[in-house]
């Protein structure tokens, strides 16, 4: 009876084929970052200060002329006494770092094992670091973009949002639908969840997948109930925040605020109104036009007069899905004449989407609020740095070390950090506020 040799009967000798090039799957988002630390002013600061009997006083002081003096008064120049006046009024934005740390952990094993390009595509031991780099930018520039005032938070819950708790199992066992900017979760991230900024936490969930395009944060436990069930309204907080206004990063949200009550970097807006409130145009759920760029242009005359520096140098920040809509008004307006040669349709279509709107840049951020667009003067932005983004050095010039009295298994980590805050020089500038909002799919 024949018996012929099968498959499975040589596959010890068939030679196995790996990729050298390994695919990249993990969405990275690290813009904002790098737009703030190349544009703003950066300076460095100390952590706290102390004098006398105070301490922890700030380290950071941003000053500004916020009251003019020297009143016009009319007269005939006659007057038996001089005529009494008034001064200017200084003001300060007081801040002290806050401080970021991305750690992530292999074991001994996995670096010897894959240590030489013999043993692996990759040494475990760089290629981390890399990757273990750009998710940490990705949550510093989520910081940079995320909503609430400077309260360290990632998303605030939309009304419109699916929040299913325990639905699923493993990497799905929960999830949150309908978040625009689902870009800021970065995988494996831990989240503390508030039903307002500054309440008290329900607790924590671990992020398993983010995905920006179906807008949905994917979690490998159940959303936490402490006080109530996680729900539309809630805020995602980054872990170790205590959620309170203003004791985060000190971010866009914080800054470009259109009101004349509560606190911004320890000074009163009622004390100050209209000083430090920034100027706002409500579009009423109606699409970004040219004309909104000529009519912020009046309102900052009025708010900062003809010459402020701010007319000269806006920058807007937003969306993609904003430049869309002038591309596509472009588009409208176009007329195609019938004069091009050929026989084919021309394409009038263009490589690119516009990276200016009235003529200014346009910073694209795909973690920015995308009900807005901001109107940034980056030379009234300050970079306040302790420490810079790069390895954590534990000491002698060690970034790799054993994790001491964790387990029995010889393990290292490395350690992102930054210790930074920002803080604006003038609040001024300019808002574009959308009440509703289609994303492109």
């Amino acid at each position: 009876m024949a018996n012929p040799m099968t498959e499975a009967a040589v596959e010890s000798i068939e030679l196995e084929e790996v990729d050298s090039k390994i695919a990249e799957l993990v969405p990275t988002f690290d813009g904002d970052y790098t737009f703030f630390r190349k544009r703003a002013k950066k300076v460095q600061i100390a952590y706290s200060t102390a004098a006398g009997s105070t301490t922890g006083r700030p380290s950071w002081r941003n000053t500004m002329v916020i009251q003019g003096g020297a009143p016009i008064v009319t007269g005939t120049g006659d007057q038996t006494s001089l005529l009494r006046g008034t001064g200017i009024t200084t003001a300060a934005f007081a801040q002290s770092p806050v401080g970021f740390f991305g750690v992530t952990e292999y074991t001994y094993l996995s670096e010897i094992a894959t240590s030489g390009r013999e043993r692996g595509l990759v040494e475990i031991s760089t290629d981390l670091v890399k990757r273990s780099l750009n998710s940490f930018l990705t949550g510093i520039a989520a910081q940079i973009a995320g909503p609430g005032t400077g309260s360290g938070t990632i998303a605030i819950i939309p009304s419109t949002a699916t929040v299913s708790s325990g639905s699923g199992t493993g990497n799905q066992t929960s999830y949150i639908s309908g978040i625009p900017n689902a870009a800021s979760f970065t995988d494996q991230q831990v989240v503390s969840v508030f039903p307002s900024e500054g309440g008290s936490t329900r607790g924590t969930a671990t992020v398993s997948y983010s995905d920006p395009v179906a807008q949905t944060v994917w979690f490998s436990t159940n959303l936490p109930s402490t006080g109530g069930a996680t729900a539309t309204g809630d805020y995602l907080v980054i872990s170790g925040a205590s959620g309170a206004a203003g004791a985060g990063l000190a971010n866009i949200h914080y800054w470009n605020v259109n009101s004349n009550s509560g606190t911004v970097a320890g000074l009163n807006r009622a004390t100050y109104p209209g000083r430090l409130s920034t100027p706002t145009i409500n579009k009423n759920g109606q699409q970004i036009s040219p004309s909104d760029f000529q009519r912020a242009l009046i309102l900052l005359g009025r708010a900062m007069g003809p010459d402020a520096e701010a007319m000269r140098d806006l920058v807007w920040y937003g969306q993609p899905d904003q430049l869309y809509t002038l591309n596509a008004q472009w588009y409208e307006r176009m007329i195609t004449q019938n004069l091009e040669g050929g026989e084919s349709v021309p394409d009038i279509g263009r490589k690119e989407m516009s990276k200016t709107f009235g003529g200014r840049e346009y910073q694209i951020s795909y973690q920015a609020d995308p009900t807005r667009v901001d109107g940034l003067v980056m030379s009234n932005w300050v970079f306040g740095e302790l420490k810079e983004c790069g390895l954590y050095d534990f000491g002698g010039g060690n970034t790799v070390m054993p994790v001491p009295d964790i387990g029995t298994a010889p393990t290292s980590r490395i350690a992102c950090s930054l210790m930074m805050r920002f803080s604006r020089c003038a609040i001024k500038p300019l808002v574009l506020e959308y009440t509703s909002k289609t994303l492109v799919s």
